[in-house]
C-alpha cells in the first residue's frame, strides 16, 4: 500500500517548510532512516527521513517549493503501484488544478499539461479566445492565420513559450519571476524534465543585472493585487533604484512571533548600571588558566548567563510563562537560558540547558559550539527550543543601551550593553571605572516592577562580586 510523505512539523514555530534539495530520485529504493530530502524551516535546514521501506514513486513538489505543514510532498510504495488517488491535484504544491470548461478542453489541457488554467474551447476561433486574467501565467494566443495579435512587451513571467508550449516551473519560481519581471520563456530549467526552479530564476536575475537587456518601452510592473507604493528617495526625474529580497522562513517567523509578543504582552523596562571592574579582572584570570589548560576561553556573556541562571533560582516569576489558554502562569523548575545569536537570515536563540547547574567553563564551551552550529543552520530542534529566559548582547557592536522584545513564551529578556571605561566617584574622589548597562524587558502580566527590580539587583550583585559565580 502506497505511503504518503507529508511536510512534517520540524520546530515548535514552523508553519510551512521549503524543500531545499531532494536526495533520492524517483524509482530508487528507500529504507527506514534514509534521508529523502533537506527541508528549510524557520530555524534551520533539516533532514527529512523515511520511516518506511519501499520505492520513491513520486516527488509531488519540486526543489524550492514552500508548502504548509501536512501537505503531501512525496509517495513511497511498491514499484508500479497506482498512486493516482494520492497525487491527483497535488503536484507542484498549488493544490488541485482548475477544472477544464468541457470534455474537449479537458483533453486539450491534458495533452499540453496546462494544469494551471482552463483550456480554450476547441469550437471557438483562436482570435475570439477569451483573454487570460491579469494574474494568469499565460500570455498572447497565436491567431488562426499564424500571426500574433496585440503583442505587447510583458515584464511578467509567461506561462507558455513562443510555440505555445506549457512552461514547467515551480510555484516559488513563478512568484520570484513575477516579482522581478523575468520571462520564464527565457529561463533554462535545471529541475527534473527541465522544470524551472528557484535557483534558475535567481541565476537569470543575476545575469540580467550584469548585462541588462534593452526593452522597447519600459512598462510599469504589474501587481496581482493593490499594494502600498514604496516611497521614492530620488530627485525628481531621477530613476528609482532598489533591490528586493525574498522573505525567508526564519524572517517570516521572527516577524510574526515578535509582533505578537510586542502587541499582546504589556512590556515595561528596567535598566541598571553595573560596576563590572571585578568581573573583568576575574575573566582575565580565568582565561589565563584556560589558555594553559587548552580550554575554551570565557566571554563576558558567559558570566552574565551564569549570573542570570543563579538569579532565576530566587525569582521564579521571571523564569515563567503566561498561558492564557490554559488559564495559568507556569513557573519552571529548570532554568534554560536562550542566548540570542545573529545570523544572515535573522536571529536564533540556542539554549544552554540547566545553566544554573553548570560551571563557567562548561557554559563557555557549550555556548560557542551552539553559536557556531546556529550560524551554519545545523541545530537540532531540541537545541533551540524550550528556553525559559533569554539574553541578547549588542555590547560587542558598541551599543551602550537598548531594549529587547520578549521571546515568547518567556516572561522576560535581558538586553546587554557594552562595557564602558568611565569616571566614577569612590570615597569622594573621581577614579576610572568600568560600567555596563543592562535592561530587563518584562511581561507585566507575570513580572511586576518590584519582582523585576529584585531580579536585576541579584544579577548586579553576582557581577559586582563575581567570585560568587564560582561557588
Amino acid at each position: 500500500m502506497a505511503i504518503p510523505i507529508e511536510m512534517p512539523k520540524l520546530s515548535d514555530t514552523m508553519e510551512e517548510g521549503v524543500l531545499s534539495a531532494w536526495l533520492i530520485d524517483e524509482g530508487e529504493e528507500v529504507s527506514a532512516g534514509d534521508v529523502l530530502a533537506q527541508v528549510e524551516t524557520d530555524k534551520a535546514t533539516m533532514d527529512l527521513e523515511a520511516f518506511d521501506e519501499g520505492v520513491l514513486l513520486k516527488k509531488v513538489i519540486e526543489e524550492g517549493d514552500a508548502v504548509p505543514i501536512g501537505q503531501l510532498i512525496a509517495v513511497i510504495g511498491e514499484a508500479g503501484e497506482d498512486i493516482s488517488d494520492l497525487v491527483d491535484g497535488q503536484e507542484g504544491g498549488d493544490g488541485a488544478a482548475e477544472a477544464p470548461e468541457d470534455e474537449a478542453s479537458a483533453t486539450e489541457a491534458s495533452a499540453t499539461e496546462a494544469d494551471d488554467e482552463p483550456a480554450p474551447d476547441e469550437a471557438a476561433p483562436a482570435e475570439t479566445a477569451p483573454e487570460p486574467a491579469p494574474e494568469a501565467d499565460a500570455v498572447e494566443t497565436p491567431a488562426g492565420d499564424g500571426q500574433l495579435r496585440d503583442r505587447t512587451p510583458e515584464p511578467v513571467p509567461a506561462g507558455t513559450d513562443a510555440e505555445g508550449q506549457r512552461i514547467k516551473a515551480s510555484p516559488l519560481a513563478r512568484r520570484i519571476a513575477q516579482e522581478h519581471g523575468v520571462e520564464l520563456a527565457r529561463v533554462e530549467g535545471s529541475g527534473p524534465e527541465g522544470r524551472i526552479v528557484r535557483r534558475d530564476v535567481e541565476a537569470r536575475i543575476e545575469e540580467r543585472e550584469r548585462a541588462p537587456e534593452p526593452t522597447p518601452e519600459p512598462t510599469p510592473e504589474p501587481t496581482a493585487e493593490p499594494s502600498v507604493e514604496a516611497p521614492s528617495y530620488s530627485m525628481p526625474g531621477e530613476e528609482v533604484s532598489y533591490e528586493t529580497e525574498d522573505i525567508s522562513q526564519m524572517r517570516k517567523t521572527i516577524a510574526r512571533r515578535l509582533a505578537e509578543s510586542k502587541y499582546s504582552s504589556p512590556h515595561f523596562y528596567l535598566t541598571v548600571d553595573i560596576d563590572v571592574e571585578q568581573a573583568v579582572a576575574l575573566r582575565e584570570d580565568l582565561n589565563e588558566l584556560a589558555e594553559e589548560q587548552d580550554r575554551a576561553k570565557i566571554s563576558f556573556n558567559d558570566l552574565i548567563t551564569k549570573a542570570c541562571a543563579l538569579s532565576l533560582r530566587s525569582h521564579p516569576f521571571v523564569n515563567a510563562s503566561y498561558l492564557p489558554d490554559e488559564g495559568e502562569i507556569r513557573k519552571y523548575n529548570r532554568i534554560h537560558i536562550g542566548v540570542a545569536v545573529a545570523i544572515d537570515e535573522g536571529l536564533i536563540t540556542p539554549v544552554v540547558r540547566d545553566a544554573d547547574r553548570k560551571g563557567l567553563a562548561q557554559i563557555a564551551e557549550e555556548t560557542r559550539e551552539l553559536a557556531e552550529r546556529a550560524r551554519s543552520r545545523d541545530l537540532e530542534p531540541e537545541e533551540f527550543e524550550g528556553a525559559t529566559f533569554t539574553t541578547s548582547n549588542l555590547g560587542m557592536f558598541g551599543v551602550e543601551e537598548f531594549t529587547a522584545i520578549i521571546n515568547p513564551p518567556n516572561s522576560a529578556i535581558l538586553a546587554i550593553g557594552e562595557i564602558r571605561d568611565t569616571p566614577v566617584v569612590e570615597d569622594g574622589e573621581v577614579v576610572p571605572g568600568k560600567r555596563m548597562k543592562v535592561t530587563l524587558s518584562c511581561d507585566h502580566r507575570v513580572v511586576d516592577g518590584a519582582i523585576g527590580a529584585r531580579f536585576l539587583d541579584s544579577v548586579r550583585s553576582y557581577l559586582e562580586e563575581p567570585m560568587n559565580l564560582l561557588l
